[in-house]
Parts: C-alpha cells; sequence; structure tokens
C-alpha cells in the first residue's frame, strides 16, 4: 500500500511539471506541419501536442492489450464486470 501511494504521489510530480519538447523539422515537414494546423485551425504547437496525446494512447492501449493478454483471468474478470455494469444500465 505505502509503494502504491509513493507511486500515485511520483506521477502527479511528474505530470504536474511543464513538458517541453523541441523538434527540428525539415522545411518539408515543417510546412506540412504547418499546414495541416492551419487547416485543423490550431497553432502548430497544438496540432502536435494532439498527435503526440494519440501517439501516447495508441502506446498505452497497447501496453493493455499486452497485459490482458498475459493475465487471461484479469481480463476474464473485467468483462462480466462490464457485462454486468451494462445490465445494470438497460435496468434502469
Amino acid at each position: 500500500m505505502q509503494a502504491a501511494l509513493a507511486s500515485t504521489a511520483c506521477y502527479h510530480q511528474l505530470m504536474a511539471r511543464t513538458r517541453t519538447i523541441t523538434l527540428r523539422l525539415s522545411d518539408a515537414a515543417y510546412e506540412a506541419v504547418k499546414r495541416h494546423a492551419e487547416a485543423d485551425q490550431q497553432s502548430m504547437n497544438s496540432w502536435i501536442e494532439g498527435l503526440l496525446d494519440i501517439e501516447d494512447l495508441r502506446r498505452r492501449c497497447a501496453a493493455h492489450d499486452q497485459w490482458m493478454l498475459a493475465n487471461p483471468d484479469a481480463a476474464t474478470f473485467s468483462e462480466v464486470w462490464a457485462d454486468r455494469n451494462l445490465d445494470e444500465l438497460a435496468g434502469r
């Protein structure tokens, strides 16, 4: 329990810090990012952050999938739990 609390505290400290990433793009890549950002009516920084968020989510989902495959009992429990929740919602 103590380790879980320490881990959670570390996570919140890391997430509270400002993240700065510097990208060096070729002229062609810069123009492509600029064009896509303008088409989406976003700043280039916001557009790139969106891409990074999508990539982060993709990697987290892939890792979760691998974990669920390695832990079939947990996957079965999750499916039963989800089905029960859906049944309860349908009854409302």
